[in-house]
């Protein structure tokens, strides 16, 4: 039945026949009530002339035709109305509007999304990994507060990310945190923490939105309060589907920690007869390491003038190309990326010792 309306409604010509076809019928209704009623009426008054019973049934059937007339035009007002016309469109455009709604996220999700460095796609880097350095200083600078600068930080991964994924860059992995960093002011550490639940969340939405899986690597996860631990959860959790582009978040993080606790894993199989001693080899040693999900990177970026490695990733760099960048992270342009890559297509000869 609700069909047969929407269809009803959406044809002119329906909407123009029905009134017609109700018009008639009602006019010839009258009009055989109006002879009855004339019969009645001739029989009761047999003293009237017979030369104006023709003038009478004229009339008769005249003001028949000027009512019938009138309610044709007023049946067709009420069903042409333009409000309805608007209102039967509207509801007709509805069947389209998924459709709408897919192009225009599509449309949405593109913009920002094209390919600038211009780089062959064979020769841009799969694994970035990147020291954001310079949060504290840039904040002190801009706006007399540490903390405001790692906020803006936080906004900046989240566009340096996308600028990845727009390029053709797999894998990013960044320095956030490191055990290091667990010796300074316990203020600071506190309000950095803060920071790191209220970004799991803006993140979380982001990464999903853009199909961005995120893995946290922690080498001393205990240290980290309950409460980042059950929004980083969350945000591993609920993007654990994705596959568009994978995020790695170095968060409690020590490069030798790694390391060690790599080699505590192989240490243990091999006591417990999983693995023989002949057997340990670097590719063993790999299967341990936090980033066995992913391939070593290609290019470490470290910001704020900074040339040092500070613990990071220690294992997986050892033949990963350096770029040292004045900035402070927060201050990142997506231009800053894209020399970066065209330099790694085009200047570096990377030979593995060969």
């Amino acid at each position: 039945l609700g069909g047969a309306v929407k269809a009803y409604l959406s044809s002119p010509l329906c909407l123009a026949l029905l009134p017609l076809a109700v018009g008639v019928a009602f006019g010839f209704w009258m009009g055989k009530r109006s002879e009855y009623a004339s019969i009645d009426k001739g029989n009761s008054v047999r003293t009237q002339s017979k030369d104006r019973s023709w003038v009478d049934t004229f009339l008769g059937h005249s003001s028949q035709l000027y009512h019938w007339i009138n309610l044709q035009l007023v049946l067709m007002l009420v069903f042409l109305d333009p409000r309805r016309c608007r209102k039967s469109d509207s509801s007709r455009s509805n069947i389209f509007q998924d459709e709408r709604d897919e192009q225009t996220r599509a449309e949405l999700k593109a913009i920002g999304s094209e390919r600038e460095s211009g780089v062959d796609p064979q020769c841009v880097p799969r694994h970035v990994a990147v020291i954001m350095d310079g949060n504290r200083r840039y904040g002190k600078a801009k706006y007399g507060n540490a903390t405001r600068g790692h906020w803006d930080g936080s906004k900046t991964l989240i566009e340096f990310s996308k600028w990845c994924i727009a390029e053709g860059i797999q894998i990013l992995t960044v320095y956030a945190f490191s055990t290091e960093n667990w010796d300074r002011d316990p203020a600071e550490v506190t309000a950095l923490m803060a920071i790191f639940c209220k970004y799991c969340d803006e993140l979380r939405v982001e990464a999903v939105q853009r199909g961005i899986r995120i893995h946290v690597l922690a080498t001393e996860e205990e240290r980290i309060p309950e409460d980042v631990r059950e929004g980083i959860d969350r945000m591993v959790s609920e993007t654990r589907h994705c596959s568009e582009f994978t995020m790695n978040i170095c968060l409690s993080y020590g490069g030798r920690g790694e390391i060690v606790n790599a080699c505590k894993s192989v240490a243990l199989d091999v006591q417990l007869g999983k693995l023989r001693l002949d057997q340990v080899d670097e590719r063993e040693l790999q299967k341990q390491m936090l980033t066995g999900h992913c391939c070593d990177p290609d290019i470490v970026i470290r910001t704020s003038g900074e040339e040092r490695i500070s613990n990071f990733l220690l294992w997986q760099i050892a033949y990963s190309e350096f770029f040292f960048l004045k900035k402070p992270w927060p201050e990142l342009q997506k231009e800053d990326l894209l020399n970066v890559i065209r330099t790694f297509a085009i200047g570096r000869k990377r030979r593995y010792g060969k």
